[in-house]
């Protein structure tokens, strides 16, 4: 066990002197105990079994010492199957446990997502990697860490069986390896990752590295999933060069390489656009087209400046349609787990204390697995700061403090109960709670503006941190404050009446503070009349907006200003326009059953009867019935279940439009399967998708805007007149 110690204390030096000690003895002890036990991981090389059996740490997550937990409920599940058929087995064992749900940007520990039954894409694929480890299976997370094509990223998961990488995606069970939702995304990737910590020898098995962050080595593991090819890029020796995707209006980061002494860097990554940047330099890098870049200072745009960002285009590197069999198969074991996670969570709850507390009732459902944890804490004494505290928590804290962590933060907060307004007291000392970071008893120092506010707080300061830009902000003689001083501007944002601008969706502001670009944080609440206005920080500012078009590709516009102190000013935000033909762009649809056989355009609609998204497009096809059953066109609608046709909206349009078909399918499968191909959210039907003469989809869409089916219609208008 010596030798475990000595990895980990090498390899994770950040954590070592975190968390105590005992933790690591643990998890030293339970992977010996796997070493010498368990016939897959007996096998492995000493690099791969330090790494992907040994290691803790899965990416950013806390620390839990959950292994034996783990190893006692899959043991006997998985202990005399193939290494293939373990490894999906782990994943649904992980899927009885938890499912998917948006939550905050705090990375939860494998414990607390077991415990609490849910997890980003991020939580549940360190879930399961801590899972399968937990039983001595070899595995890590992948990670795109910005699509090119769609507003978003995803994490899963690999596993090392027989010496080969194989993926799947985490809680998310399926009949086979290698196969996932984001099989079609993960080929439009731009950069697929994977992590290490410590020294590493061995790059067949890690993939080619990129460079270190702190104490994870990252490693390049696109050629596995997209076409690729290399690229180089010139900067100064030494100097760090930033790649970027234009993702939610904004250059988001993907990697941060370091130049060779020769100023350059090579990479191989997927084929679309990159931003870079180097300080104040800058390039872009149309991969289409080009192999590299140099980057150079930037040209001025005072006023607006249109470029065009091509994401990568769709390649079935790993395609893995399933059989009607495997579909069967899939819907029974997901429906089942559901079931089982269902049971399990209710289990969590004390019906007598939830009865005799109802006050506390909203608290102790939102605490879960940590129900006696926070009900502990609630109910020591009568004290109502017991409950302040509690209210001021996230809800992934409720699922995861302990009560005597909580205990300490209370007794060290009461001192200044009394000399602020409750609600500044509550939220800016009580509150344990600064940022997205690992809760403590304030012991450790902590770094940057978080390690600030803390101290603030220790000291009886109200502090928090500024949303728009993370500036630490005090509260001073009654009033809310910056810690240091600044001076300010305003700025007045205008828009067209027909324009819908949405932050973080289709426009974005960025603050220069003199190494970097910033992403600050603006609410859209603000919009009044067609303005918005802002007080912000003197200085320099850059402004994107972006059209993404069904394909991924967006028509984006940039523009600079100068904000002076006291100065007011006003930028009109501009969208670029799009044509029709903008928005056609043929694409395979991903079931050969949906691809429409009689040489005519289709609409293929999926349908949630009753929901309001629906209800609306459902009142757009009426309003135009008379135009789409004068078309030359097939129209299909999809519903989850026999006698939704009954709903009645949809039944009055089913009446009056007797050439629409309906059709009952495996509607999950399905469904999840168009909206991933097609870059769709697959949580926000109705799926309204366009075929031409071929069956290829040349125009998709989810969710709902006004004028929805009069595109629709002409698109199909545009088809049936033989125009591409």
């Amino acid at each position: 066990m010596e030798e475990e110690l000595r990895f980990l204390e090498t390899a994770l030096p950040e954590d070592w002197a975190a968390y105590p000690r005992p933790l690591f003895e643990a998890f030293a002890a339970h992977a010996r105990m796997l070493r010498d036990t368990a016939p897959w991981c007996t096998s492995l090389s000493r690099e791969a079994y330090e790494q992907y059996v040994l290691c803790p740490r899965v990416n950013d997550e806390d620390l839990s010492e959950h292994r034996g937990l783990f190893y006692g409920q899959l043991w006997d599940r998985i202990k005399d199957l193939d290494q293939e058929e373990a490894v999906l087995e782990v994943n649904r064992w992980c899927h009885e446990q938890a499912s998917y749900q948006a939550q905050d940007d705090r990375t939860a520990s494998p414990l607390t997502v077991y415990r609490c039954g849910s997890g980003r894409c991020g939580e549940e694929s360190a879930f399961l990697v801590a899972a399968l480890r937990s039983v001595g299976l070899p595995a890590r997370q992948v990670y795109a860490p910005r699509w090119s094509h769609c507003d978003d990223n995803h994490a899963w998961v690999e596993a090392l069986c027989h010496g080969k990488w194989q993926f799947l995606g985490a809680c998310e069970p399926e009949p086979v390896l290698d196969r996932g939702w984001f099989n079609t995304a993960a080929s439009r990737a731009m950069l697929v990752h994977s992590r290490t910590f410590g020294p590493v020898t061995d790059t067949a098995l890690h993939g080619a590295p990129l460079g270190r962050e702190g104490q994870a080595l990252y490693h390049n593991q696109t050629a596995r999933y997209a076409r690729t090819k290399a690229y180089t890029f010139r900067a100064g020796p030494g100097e760090v060069i930033t790649l970027e995707v234009l993702n939610e209006a904004r250059f988001c980061p993907i990697a941060h390489l370091t130049a060779k002494a020769d100023g350059t860097v090579q990479a191989e990554l997927g084929i679309g656009d990159l931003h870079l940047s180097a300080g104040e330099r800058e390039a872009f890098c149309h991969g289409e087209t080009e192999d590299g870049a140099e980057l150079a200072p930037p040209l001025p745009c005072p006023d607006w400046i249109p470029f065009d960002f091509h994401a990568p285009r769709g390649f079935p590197v790993n395609p893995a349609p399933l059989d009607e069999g495997q579909r069967k198969t899939r819907s029974e074991v997901l429906a089942a787990g559901t079931a089982k996670r269902a049971v399990r969570m209710a289990g969590y709850c004390d019906r007598k204390k939830l009865k005799a507390h109802p006050e506390q009732r909203e608290l102790l459902l939102k605490a879960r697995g940590n129900f006696e944890e926070i009900y502990t804490f609630l109910n020591r004494d009568g004290d109502p700061l017991r409950t302040a505290l509690v209210e001021s928590l996230s809800d992934k804290d409720l699922r995861d403090a302990t009560a005597a962590l909580l205990e300490f933060h209370l007794e060290r907060a009461r001192p200044w109960a009394d000399k602020y307004p409750a609600e500044i007291f509550r939220r800016f000392i009580l509150c344990p709670r600064v940022a997205f970071e690992r809760l403590t008893d304030w012991s450790a120092p902590q770094p940057g503006a978080v390690g600030e506010v803390i101290a603030l707080r220790k000291a009886g300061v109200p502090a928090w941190l500024r949303p728009l830009d993370g500036a630490v902000m005090v509260w001073r003689n009654g009033k809310v404050v910056p810690q240091a001083p600044e001076k300010c501007g305003k700025v007045t944002f205008r828009k067209v009446a027909e324009d819908r601008f949405l932050y973080r969706q289709n426009w974005s502001l960025d603050f220069w503070t003199g190494t970097e670009w910033k992403p600050l944080k603006l609410t859209d609440r603000g919009w009044h009349r067609n303005r918005l206005s802002a007080a912000l920080p003197a200085g320099r500012y850059r402004v994107l907006t972006a059209l993404r078009l069904p394909a991924g590709d967006q028509l984006a516009n940039r523009m600079e200003f100068s904000l002076a102190p006291g100065e007011e000013r006003e930028v009109f935000l501009e969208l670029r326009e799009c044509s029709l033909s903008d928005l056609i762009t043929p694409r395979d649809l991903p079931l050969e059953e949906l691809r429409p056989k009689n040489g005519k355009p289709a609409l293929l609609l999926w349908l949630e009867e009753g929901a309001e998204p629906t209800e609306h497009i459902l009142n757009e096809l009426t309003a135009d019935l008379a135009a789409f059953r004068g078309l030359e066109a097939e129209a299909v609608c999809y519903l989850r279940r026999p006698g939704a046709e009954q709903q009645a909206t949809l039944a009055a349009l089913l009446a009056a439009w007797p050439e629409l078909r309906v059709e009952y399918p495996d509607w999950n499968y399905q469904a999840e399967a168009v909206a991933r191909h097609l870059g769709l959210d697959p949580d926000k039907p109705p799926f309204a998708v366009v075929c031409d003469q071929a069956g290829r989809a040349v125009y998709a869409c989810c969710g709902y805007q006004v004028g929805t089916a009069q595109l629709l219609r002409r698109i199909l208008e545009r088809l049936s007149a033989g125009t591409p």
